[in-house]
Parts: C-alpha cells; structure tokens; sequence
C-alpha cells in the first residue's frame, strides 16, 4: 500500500469523519511524519510516506480513554473515572463562582493552585457525551480486547483491517462491537425489517452492518474531531460539531477540533452553528502563516492564495434531541466555512480577521428569545448551508432583513446592535460574485444607497447616540424596498424609490434654509442610473443589494456593538454542567 489510503463515505454523517480522522490518527501514532487528510469527492485521502512500514509500527493501545462510569473493577490498568472526574468538575465550578462573587482572591497562589488541580481534563465534555449517549460500552470493550492482545497479532490486524477499508470489504475483525447512534447516526432500531416485527428493543438485525473494525477508527477519530456542546435550560439537548477535513494534517485537525471544543458558545441551534462556523474560520487563519503568533509546523494550517473552506470545507452537525430517559437524534445537516476571498498577504488575513468578528458581533447582537431576531438566526444560518451565488444571495437578504430589522430594534430600551459595513460587505460580495460589482460600483447606485443609509440605520444611529441633529428615520424604507423587489417589471420598486429621492432632496432643501449640515441631492442622472441597473439586472437582485447595502454602515460612522460578550476561553462556567445519565437508555 504505497499509494494513498482511501475511506468512502458510506453514511454521509459524520461517522465518515470519524472513520477517516481515526485511520489518520492511528497512522500518526506510527510515525513522526506528516498524515494528511485529504477530500477527494466520493472518499477521503490519507496520504503518509510508506504506508506499510508505518501500520507495522503502530502501539497496541486503542488511542482514546477507557471510561470507567461507576465504582467498579476494571479490566484495565489505565483509565478515566467518570465520578472522580465529575467532582473535580463541580469543584472547579465552585471555585470559579466564588472567585465571581469576590469571596475567594483569585490571584491568591493558594487559590490558583486549587483551580488547577481542579481543572477538568480536555477531553471532558466528550467523555459526558460518550457516558450520556451510551458509547461508552462499545470503546470499553474494544479497549479492553486490544490491551489483551499480542503486539504482532495486532499490528497484522490493523494492517489487514485497513488493506480490507481501501478495497471497501468487510475487514472481518470480531471485537463483539454494537451499533450505537452516537457513532451511527443513520442506525435506527429495527430497520432491517418491516415495522410491525422490527420495533423489537432486542432486534440485532441491524448489527449485520457493523464492522469492528471500522467501529474502533470512529471512537478514535470521536477523540479527535468531535465538539459537543449541551444545549436547553438544563442542558439536556446534546449538538455535535465535527470539521470536514478538505486538505489538512491530522495533527493540526486535532488541535483545531479541541479549541473549538474549547470555544465559550452558547444559545439555540442557529446561534450556536453560525458561531461555531465564524469560530472555526477564525481560528483557521490564527493557525496560519498568517497568524499573529505562527503555530509549530505540525499543527499550521496553509492559507496563502485559499480560503478557510480550502483547509476544512464546513461541519457536520448532528442534533441529540432529548426525550426524557433517551436522546434521539433529530438533525443531520451540513454546514460551510466561508470561503468569500483568496488569501493573499497579511492585509488580506487582517481583513477575514475583522468581517469574522463583524459577523460574530452581530450574531451576538440577536437573542433567542425574540422571534423576529431568531428569524434572523436562522436566516444567517441558512447562507452558511449553502455555497455559490446561491450562498451570496442567502448573505444579501440576510443583510438586508437584518438592516430592515435594525431602526426599529435599537429603539428598544438597554439594546445596542452590531452593524456590518460598507467595505466588509463590498469585499465578501467582490471575492464571491465579481459580476455584482458592476452593481455595487455604479454611481447611481451608490448615491442612492448613500441616501437610503442616511434617512435609516445612520439617522436612528445617531439618535441612539443622543445627537440632536438627526434626519427623519424612515422606518418603512428598508422594509418596502425588500417588499417591493420581487414584484415582476421593477415598476413598483421604482416608485418607492422615486417618492423617497423626492422626500429626501426635499429634506435637504429644508436643512439647508435652516443653515443644517446636508448631503448632496440625489442627481437626474444618478436617479437615471439605478433605473438603468434595474432594467439590466433586475429588480430582484439591485433592489436586494441595495437593501443591504444602504444599510450598511459607512466605515467613518460609529458601530453601536452589542454588550454581549464571547468568550474564546475555556467555556466551563456554562458548559461543564453535568448531565447524570447513568441508567439511561
């Protein structure tokens, strides 16, 4: 085997990551050299040098922790206790919330040193899911056999049963493995057979697709890639993360997957995905050459002339729904990183850097507990699950809506709002659609765009801020214009915007007699451009882009952020909360 190793994706789930992510892994353990993970459309590609000579080299060990879940014997000399661990965690939390609440000093030596041996281990929130989700049988198990195993036996397991995976055949190891969905999201109890007689709880029908052997490389690549996090009030909900290598060392996906893991996310499934997406790309350039302080060369990433999505193309996440004593799961779904503009120098690292914290400010922005600012949510979201135009487009309304949403919602008492502007906006529609800049660059354009900003967003902004000198908010603007967009021959869009060229030069007419500080008028030909662009490109595409992008704001105007706050910490004040599982089923 000389030539690189292959895994299909079988499932389309995550469980290919896993398998894939495992078999890297494990060839690591064998050499010091680099394994690559590489996405070649219908499979994965594992590259490392003298693929044999490396499996022959390998350690019988499993490559992950054997969980011992209640006070009991185990078979094995090495392993993590799930109760000890979990006292360590609520000590941990205590300590930190009396740090908080100022009865402890936090910089006192004494103090520190008990937060330290307090620290949970970095892999626990994955050992909570594996106990939650009832994994821990199967790793155990499989654990246990390779610890009994004879070095030679095992290493000519490992090298037949990856020979067996490249050649998509059954590697015929017997390590007594069950389906389980946190590594088979797509099993189903009983679906071998038709329902009447396959809703049996016992039914081992389904066990005929599984494969020891493949099973053992997903409990490993679990350990390497996967990034839970609880959500609901009680944490009872579980959503898994795992990044979709596209050209990445196995080393640098490991290190990537625990600081996402890491990453202080909170909120409902759209907050949570759009956030951990922004997290990823950022942390994607901070483990760059790009990065403000490089990273050692096993775990860089190569962004020169690429894009995140180059290095790992989005996430699979899978939604663990609780059911009271079960969890099922109720999402599968797919998300992209973005891949808006190619990285050419440190300016063009600077300014990702700067459009993913304005996304992220503005995500922050919204609560999960308003409808209108969930409806936003999930319409962010819904441009991070696709890709193309069709992912631009998703962007525009998303911009557009949320501008339309902004006059009115920074009227509400104790809120302030992230805003996206004008250049970050200008450079993501530039790196993914050039041809709408012919649109974004018009004269035309750009001064009535100018004017839409002016009389919305900048003219509440301003009254936000307590300045006297403020134009009349046009509330509806924004709102009629994306109405309007979509309604055939462009006619009607025109009009509103007719009426408010009018309106407006009027207004400034006004300001002027007053001895007020006002824009210049809105031309003929200006006017006569954008009716121009309307008829080249359509209604629905300028009246789009200027809805978004004449609520943008102008990079000289203030951005009134939100108070919310993430953090890119550890997030263990709100994550480490414990779900006792013990007994589930």
């Amino acid at each position: 085997m000389n030539s690189p190793l292959t895994v299909a994706k079988d499932t389309g789930t995550y469980a290919d990551i896993f398998t894939v992510a495992g078999l890297a892994h494990l060839l690591a353990s064998g050499t010091q050299k680099m394994v690559r993970i590489r996405d070649q459309g219908a499979c994965f590609e594992v590259s490392v040098d003298n693929p044999d000579e490396v499996l022959s080299r390998v350690p019988a060990v499993a490559g992950y922790d054997y969980l011992q879940t209640k006070a009991e014997p185990v078979p094995v000399q090495q392993y993590v206790s799930y109760q000890v661990q979990k006292q360590r965690v609520a000590r941990f939390a205590e300590l930190r919330k009396a740090i908080r609440d100022k009865k402890m000093n936090g910089s006192d030596p004494a103090v520190l040193e008990q937060l330290q041996a307090n620290l949970p281990l970095e892999n626990w929130r994955q050992l909570q899911v594996l106990n939650a989700l009832q994994g821990f049988r199967n790793s155990n198990g499989v654990y246990a056999q390779i610890a009994r195993t004879d070095i030679n036996s095992f290493r000519k397991t490992v090298t037949d049963g990856v020979a067996a995976i490249c050649a998509r055949r059954p590697s015929g190891v017997n390590w007594k493995t069950s389906s389980v969905q946190l590594f088979n999201p797509n099993a189903a109890k009983g679906y071998g057979l038709l329902k009447p007689s396959g809703t049996d709880r016992n039914n081992r029908t389904k066990e005929q697709w599984t494969d020891s052997f493949v099973e053992w490389l997903r409990y490993r690549g679990y350990f390497v890639t996967a990034a839970p996090f609880f959500m609901g009030s009680r944490g009872e909900h579980i959503r898994i993360f795992a990044p979709i290598p596209a050209d990445i060392s196995v080393s640098a996906l490991r290190s990537l997957s625990s600081e996402l893991r890491q990453a202080g996310l909170t909120g409902s499934a759209p907050r949570l995905d759009a956030l951990a997406v922004l997290r990823l790309a950022r942390l994607l350039i901070d483990h760059s050459e790009f990065g403000e302080v490089p990273p050692s060369e096993d775990i860089a990433v190569f962004l020169r002339n690429a894009t995140p999505s180059s290095v790992i193309s989005g996430l699979a996440v899978t939604h663990f729904q609780s059911l009271g004593q079960a969890r099922a799961i109720s999402e599968i779904s797919t998300l992209a990183l973005p891949g808006w503009f190619d990285i050419r120098s440190a300016d063009d690292a600077s300014a990702w850097r700067l459009i993913l914290d304005e996304h992220r400010r503005v995500i922050m922005s919204l609560r999960d507990d308003h409808s209108d600012e969930m409806g936003l949510l999930i319409a962010y979201r819904g441009f991070l699950e696709r890709r193309g135009r069709a992912a631009l487009d998703a962007f525009v309304n998303f911009v557009g809506a949320y501008g339309a949403f902004l006059p009115g919602a920074r009227e509400r008492p104790g809120r302030r709002f992230a805003s996206f502007a004008t250049e970050n906006f200008h450079r993501i529609v530039g790196g993914m659609m050039p041809d709408y800049l012919a649109i974004l660059d018009d004269p035309g354009f750009r001064a009535v765009a100018a004017a839409i900003r002016r009389s919305t967003v900048s003219a509440q902004a301003m009254k936000a801020l307590h300045q006297s000198d403020y134009r009349e908010i046009r509330y509806e603007l924004l709102h009629d214009i994306r109405r309007k967009r979509s309604l055939a021959g462009g006619a009607e869009l025109l009009e509103t915007i007719a009426d408010f060229v009018a309106k407006y030069n009027y207004e400034n007419a006004r300001r002027r007699e007053m001895r007020k500080r006002a824009p210049a008028n809105v031309t003929t030909e200006e006017f006569e451009g954008l009716t121009r662009l309307i008829q080249d490109h359509g209604s629905a595409l300028v009246g789009a882009l200027l809805a978004a992008y004449g609520s943008c704001r102008e990079p000289r105007e203030p951005d009134l952020r939100s108070d919310d706050t993430v953090t890119d910490g550890t997030a263990l004040d709100t994550d480490v909360a414990d779900i006792d599982t013990e007994g589930e089923d």
